[in-house]
């Protein structure tokens, strides 16, 4: 058996929130959590003033069905081809911003990147491989990618903030995990991250992300 691999170009969906014009404050680029549709999870952002904050949702490039066979989920990545599945959400991510992006100057705009529970492993990838210059990196309830070394960060720029979020009853981070996800996150950026805790388990609550954002 010889496996061999082709490249192809697909249509991928993503959605937004808002209207990227010149007095755009805040850009987002928001990646959802496994099982989630990008869909569905940029509907917590409806809680930003969308004449300030633009959101983009990309969405994992893997689907399938949910228990019960009713809703579908998506999924950024699997161990199988892990490479390459990294490689292609990182050239999505890529495309997705620059088609977003390219009519409007930054000048001025905060770039704000988020991931929410294995949307974490991928925004903070495509932050460190793409060497994106962001203000603020939003770590919601989820692991850094774990590959990273301390230098293979890019530099920050001046004012930049890294923001880790839990929710206290969260089922898959107790507070070992979470500090043990602290250090790692310092280690490998440098930056020591701001935390916030609320009441809730792995979720993303609307009125935890309107102080998050403020």
């Amino acid at each position: 058996m010889t496996e061999k691999s082709i490249e192809i170009s697909i249509q991928a969906p993503y959605y937004t929130y808002g209207e990227l014009t010149p007095d755009t404050r805040s850009l987002w680029v928001v990646c959802h959590g496994y099982g989630q549709l990008a869909r569905h999870f940029i509907r917590r952002f409806d809680v930003l003033d969308p004449a300030r904050h633009y959101v983009i949702a990309p969405q994992g490039l893997s689907k399938y069905y949910l228990p019960g066979h009713q809703r579908v989920g998506a999924s950024w990545m699997t161990k199988e081809n892990r490479l390459v599945e990294i490689a292609n959400y990182l050239h999505y991510l890529d495309a997705v911003f620059e088609e977003e992006t390219q009519a409007v100057s930054l000048e001025g705009k905060q770039l704000v990147l988020m991931g929410f529970s294995q949307g974490v492993a991928t925004i903070g990838r495509w932050a460190a491989y793409r060497r994106v210059p962001f203000d603020r990196l939003i770590l919601w309830a989820g692991g850094f990618p774990h590959e990273l070394k301390a230098g293979q960060f890019p530099p920050l720029k001046s004012g930049a903030e890294i923001v880790a979020v839990v929710g206290n009853e969260d089922e898959y981070l107790d507070s070992p995990k979470v500090e043990q996800q602290l250090a790692f996150v310092q280690q490998v950026t440098g930056l020591k991250p701001r935390l916030i805790t609320f009441a809730g388990k792995h979720e993303v609550k609307r009125e935890v992300l309107r102080e998050v954002a403020g």
